[in-house]
């Protein structure tokens, strides 16, 4: 275990280590990829030695946002890595790496953090609401820390706006999309994430409500329960099936670089439609 007060673990937390590099989205490019510029650059940091620590450790996530090129151009030092460096690719999307890349590595499987495990740790940190924020965190202690800082309330934030659109009618749709989705894929990525973070964990709540009839401290939206039932009510499970298609195809529209503001348009119809006052499952 860390001990997490050494100079090691403190560089480490403050992601200035020399002996850790991390590897993500390259953003200098329009689409959400790793691309084999940063994989070449990569390259060429490995032909140092490590700085400080014995061994050195590579972090590639998402490891699924390589494309075939930056895929390719690392194999070689996949199978044969540098003296005393290691590397560790992240990805909750293990099939969409290349299969030459999943044949040169082992899969570990990395679970949610245990609320029992996860709230002492919060509250350690002296943060407020630790079960609150364990169980929006979705047993994940750096989402469930970010939500801390500020990131709850920019969330629960962009769930209202987003709600308030949905049930406004044509006009306020693509009012949202005109003040939220559009610009350049890089400007406005962050939060379209969010808000579809936001409608996924909702969808979650209505199902939970649908099939069990899950109390309120056992949702995402707890502070929401009104509307978490009214959805269910409109929706039932034919509905949220719908809707689970609907964020299925937006997601990979984004992927595939289609217009943010066009994908978010054609998925906010579709909730408009499927909630529209009046419509029961």
């Amino acid at each position: 275990m860390p001990c997490g007060v050494c100079w090691s673990c403190r560089s480490i937390l403050r992601d200035q280590h020399p002996d850790i590099i991390q590897v993500g989205l390259d953003p200098e490019k329009a689409t959400p990829i790793i691309s084999v510029k940063q994989a070449r650059e990569l390259l060429s940091q490995l032909s140092l030695h490590p700085f400080h620590a014995r061994r050195r450790m590579i972090i590639i996530d998402p490891a699924d946002a390589l494309n075939p090129e930056a895929a390719n151009a690392l194999l070689k030092t996949l199978e044969e890595p540098p003296q005393a460096t290691g590397f560790v690719l992240v990805t909750s999307r293990p099939m969409d790496l290349l299969p030459t890349v999943r044949s040169r590595g082992q899969r570990v499987r990395f679970g949610p953090v245990e609320a029992g495990r996860l709230v002492p740790w919060l509250e350690s940190r002296d943060v407020e609401q630790a079960e609150e924020l364990a169980r929006l965190g979705e047993g994940c202690p750096l989402r469930a820390l970010a939500l801390a800082e500020g990131g709850l309330q920019a969330w629960r934030e962009a769930r209202d706006t987003l709600v308030a659109a949905i049930g406004g009618g044509t006009a306020a749709r693509l009012a949202w999309s005109e003040k939220h989705a559009r610009g350049e894929r890089a400007e406005v990525s962050g939060e379209i994430a969010l808000c579809l973070d936001a409608l996924q964990l909702l969808m979650r709540d209505v199902l939970h409500r649908l099939a069990s009839g899950a109390p309120a401290e056992r949702l995402y939206n707890s502070d929401r329960l009104e509307l978490v039932d009214a959805w269910a009510d409109r929706l039932g499970y034919l509905g949220l099936v719908r809707l689970d298609q609907a964020m299925r195809e937006a997601q990979l529209d984004l992927e595939a670089n289609v217009n943010p503001r066009l994908a978010m348009d054609a998925l906010l119809s579709r909730f408009g439609a499927e909630l529209r006052p009046g419509r029961s499952a």
